[in-house]
């Protein structure tokens, strides 16, 4: 049985770092705050984290509430079988439910999952930033929800 878990609760922050070091083994591990300062839901099966997302929320100058998307990351070993894509929904679902009307989100040009789940949900790939994964360009993603 597969289930979300939100807010990521403090016995899983440890499985949710290795989880993104499994999916990000050239980046260096996130600052311990992070998985606190930007809320995190976690995707559990048989008690055991295998997959999070997190996110913040931010108000522009008009009051337009935006939500960014930090991470999407599955386990290696249960990927393709759409535990990103229901991440990435939920996180969607949270920026909606505390009134976020647009989202930004960042992924590696060489990221074809993440892309293909950007352009289900709709959002459109609108720059280029050369060199933001070190060797590795992105693609800044951006729509309304």
């Amino acid at each position: 049985m597969t289930r979300m878990g939100w807010p990521m609760q403090p016995d899983e922050e440890k499985q949710v770092r290795e989880v993104y070091a499994l999916c990000h083994p050239e980046q260096p591990a996130r600052a311990p705050e992070w998985y606190w300062a930007y809320p995190t839901l976690v995707l559990i099966q048989e008690n055991h984290v295998v997959g999070f997302t997190s996110f913040s929320l931010s108000p522009g100058p008009s009051g337009v509430l935006t939500l960014f998307g930090n991470d999407v990351c599955v386990t290696p070993d249960c990927q393709g079988r759409g535990f990103g894509w229901e991440l990435a929904q939920a996180r969607l679902e949270v920026g909606r439910t505390f009134g976020a009307t647009t989202f930004i989100g960042i992924t590696a040009v060489t990221n074809r999952p993440m892309q293909r789940i950007f352009e289900r949900q709709g959002l459109h790939a609108c720059q280029r930033l050369p060199g933001y994964f070190g060797a590795v360009d992105a693609w800044v993603w951006a729509g309304a929800l």
